[in-house]
């Protein structure tokens, strides 16, 4: 035995206890509407005029209701056309933005339910908000695979036992070392022993100090080549951790280079060093012998003045002039001033066979004295090159200066007039 009850527009047959479904349908909190065989509108629920603005005197047919809900022509004939797909139960679901009574778009999900043979039961809920953080969690979706495939990394989210659950590979990450075909083995099984347990003692701290793990560094043989890789775990939530890969072997083979060419650098400091010390050492004994020599020539000069009667007034009969191993003048006494007409502080950085013309003068130096460190004198004929430009005979000659190991570390070149 069924009873009527009359709606907004009709009547409807509910079995007994009707009082009590009509309740039920005023308090749900989804919008109901009830649409008999001719697409009438025969019941509207308080929700559905709290959803949209629109009472059951609104909407008495779903054609009006097309009408108020989608003012635009074009998009009114697609809603409709999906709607018969709903009423007819070739889908299940429908959504659409619905423009309601106070102007605001939304929107709305439409659900049925048969009741009956001629009734329907449509549901309606607003799914604006649902919509907004779908778009929202879409575009932040769109963003980080952006973020993914701009880095040349492998992103693995896992469990704290380091199971895989995803795994994202940028677009230039040059190595899959891990793929999607591992989702659901742990990693430390993919990888060698060593840097499975490393990964564990990472994983651990992590999930215990909530912060990043210390980069693990690691090198894994493929394809017969060396290759090394950067490991970071990073915490995330629901004990969930990313594990983010990148490929470092340029970097590797570049600090090798880098190291290899600082060992080599040091290498040749500490050859220059010695050398600068050897060069030193000679320098000492250089300028220890000028010193001894230039001791003995102001004695000789000063004992030849007083034999003369006259301090300085005589001539001296040779001039010296010392050089080192390159045969820059390095001291000049003070016969060789007197005879060339410049200070030695005027003479000292150059060539010593620059003060001379002759043919084979430089030759005679490099080669006789300081090459072969042999004492030896000029065959030639030789002029020394005054202050004032003018030019006098003299005879040259050369002595080597050797240090205690028998190397020649200079000369004293000594000349007179011819």
């Amino acid at each position: 035995m069924t009873e009527k009850k009359r709606f907004r527009g009709g009547t409807h047959e509910f079995p007994p206890g009707g009082d009590v479904c009509l309740s039920i349908l005023c308090e749900a909190s989804d919008g109901l509407v009830l649409v008999d065989g001719e697409r009438r509108c025969r019941y509207v629920n308080p929700a559905f005029t709290r959803i949209t603005g629109y009472t059951g005197e609104d909407i008495p047919t779903l054609a009006q209701w097309f009408e108020h809900a989608h003012p635009n022509p074009a998009y009114r004939q697609k809603v409709q056309e999906l709607s018969e797909a709903l009423l007819s139960g070739d889908r299940d679901a429908l959504v659409s933005g619905v423009v309601c009574r106070d102007g605001r778009v939304r929107d709305i999900e439409f659900r049925r339910a048969p009741i009956g043979d001629d009734c329907i039961m449509i549901v309606i809920r607003d799914i604006t908000e649902r919509t907004l953080n779908e778009d929202s969690l879409r575009q932040a979706t769109s963003e980080l695979t952006a973020v993914i495939e701009a880095f040349p990394d492998l992103f693995i989210r896992l469990n704290a036992d380091g199971t895989i659950l995803e795994v994202w590979a940028g677009k230039l990450a040059e190595t899959q070392l891990i793929s999607r075909a591992h989702l659901g083995r742990r990693i430390q099984d993919l990888l060698p022993a060593g840097v499975g347990k490393a990964l564990s003692a990472a994983f651990q701290e992590a999930a215990r100090t909530n912060t990043p793990a210390a980069p693990l560094e690691f090198c894994r043989t493929m394809a017969g080549e060396a290759r090394y890789f950067e490991a970071r775990v990073m915490p995330l939530r629901e004990l969930h951790l990313m594990v983010i890969i990148r490929e470092i072997t340029e970097r590797k083979v570049a600090e090798e280079e880098l190291h290899r060419h600082r060992e080599h650098l040091e290498e040749l400091v500490a050859e220059r060093t010695a050398e600068l010390e050897r060069a030193n050492k000679r320098l000492e004994e250089l300028l220890s012998y000028i010193e001894v020599t230039e001791r003995k020539a102001a004695e000789s000069w000063l004992n030849l003045s007083v034999e003369q009667g006259s301090s300085g007034s005589g001539e001296l009969e040779e001039a010296r002039i010392t050089t080192d191993v390159t045969g820059t003048v390095v001291i000049v006494d003070m016969a060789a001033e007197h005879l060339i007409g410049y200070r030695g502080d005027e003479l000292t950085g150059k060539p010593v066979w620059s003060l001379f013309r002759g043919d084979g003068l430089q030759e005679f130096f490099l080669g006789e004295v300081l090459g072969r460190g042999s004492p030896a004198r000029y065959e030639g004929s030789a002029e020394i090159v005054k202050h004032d430009g003018s030019r006098e005979a003299v005879c040259v000659s050369g002595d080597p200066i050797a240090d205690g190991a028998g190397t020649v570390i200079g000369m004293v070149c000594t000349f007179r007039r011819a």
